[in-house]
């Protein structure tokens, strides 16, 4: 698959795998750090600061429409507008305009593909994000679609949650004692089950943080409820007691689910299941993660925040680079490339 073209000067775009370490649960600005401390250094790597809007500067609609003819605004605030135009003044379309995204705003453009990555830096604005924060995203975001920053993960060693014939596989390195995880797991079960239903698959694998204690303990019960059919339950139970994951309470889950308490745990500190452990986390430090919770979406590196609305985002744009190795959106079935 060719990469995406990147028209603009390679001063400004930044390498997907410089921000392979953990840009995740950006729910919260931090992630769960292989140190075992919460870290905002995980998330994507800074860019240069951009000036910060000063009192009273904005943009109105109409100045707005005026300037970007093609952008619908008109949900933004004043101060956010004139956010939104620093930032399309900065990044480039990677589509068919091949010039910044607020010259493939302009009136005589027809580049369907602007449209929708003005709704990308819309939500992140819309988020609070500053400009700067919201450019390196952009960018990250995009270079991500190239082939060789894409990582081989296994989809055959792991639960699945969704239909498995899905197109798109969704693969999660987590952690049972990293708060990140937990915000993370609702929004990606809406995603699966509901939102793209059919579309993605979730492929939950291990990655307990040295500085988490109880984690690979966590995970070997996980492991345990797997192979009884009972993982996603156990699952659930784990990360919404995730503060509660000592031997009794462990016992407890089980029998929730109708599982052997006293045996799980006996194979758990058996090391039945370390194998698998071991072998998950191996394979997420072959992919450079260092942080938790991080996903791969077909093996692209999700580096948008983990919440319902980008993560509905990245599998719509995969399909669409899957299929046409472009962005179209307006005739998935067509050959045509309108960027």
């Amino acid at each position: 698959m060719p990469a995406p073209t990147d028209p603009r000067p390679a001063r400004r775009l930044v390498p997907a795998a410089s921000v392979v370490a953990g840009v995740c649960a950006l729910l919260a600005g931090v992630t769960c750090s292989r140190g075992g401390r919460p870290s905002a250094a995980q998330a994507a790597p800074q860019a240069p600061a951009q000036p910060a809007p000063q009192p009273g500067r904005g943009l109105s609609e109409e100045q707005a429409r005026r300037i970007l003819p093609r952008a619908d605004l008109s949900d933004l605030s004043d101060e956010q507008r004139a956010q939104f135009l620093e930032v399309a003044g900065d990044v480039f379309d990677y589509a068919g305009c091949r010039d910044t995204l607020a010259k493939c705003l302009g009136e005589s453009v027809q580049d369907v593909h602007a449209l929708r990555m003005a709704e990308l830096v819309k939500a992140l604005l819309l988020e609070g994000y500053a400009p700067s924060r919201v450019i390196e995203w952009v960018e990250s975001y995009y270079a991500s679609f190239d082939a060789a920053k894409r990582q081989p993960l296994k989809a055959n060693d792991c639960p699945l949650l969704g239909d498995p014939k899905s197109p798109v596989t969704i693969a999660e390195f987590s952690d049972y004692q990293c708060p990140h995880c937990a915000a993370a797991a609702t929004p990606l079960r809406d995603l699966v089950t509901g939102a793209e239903k059919g579309k993605a698959r979730l492929c939950s694998k291990y990655f307990p943080l040295p500085g988490h204690p109880r984690a690979k303990i966590a995970a070997g019960c996980a492991e345990y409820a797997r192979r009884h059919g009972k993982f996603w339950e156990m699952h659930e139970l784990l990360f919404a007691h995730q503060e509660e994951l000592e031997d009794d309470n462990l016992k407890a889950y089980a029998k929730q689910i109708g599982l052997d308490g006293a045996q799980m745990l006996k194979e758990v500190y058996a090391g039945k299941f370390d194998g698998v452990i071991d072998a998950q986390t191996k394979e997420g430090m072959s992919a450079r993660v260092q942080a938790t919770p991080t996903l791969f979406v077909n093996g692209r590196q999700h580096v948008l925040p983990v919440k319902l609305q980008f993560l509905q985002r990245s599998i719509e744009d995969e399909l669409e680079w899957q299929q046409n190795k472009a962005f179209v959106y307006d005739r998935r079935d067509s050959k045509e490339k309108k960027g």
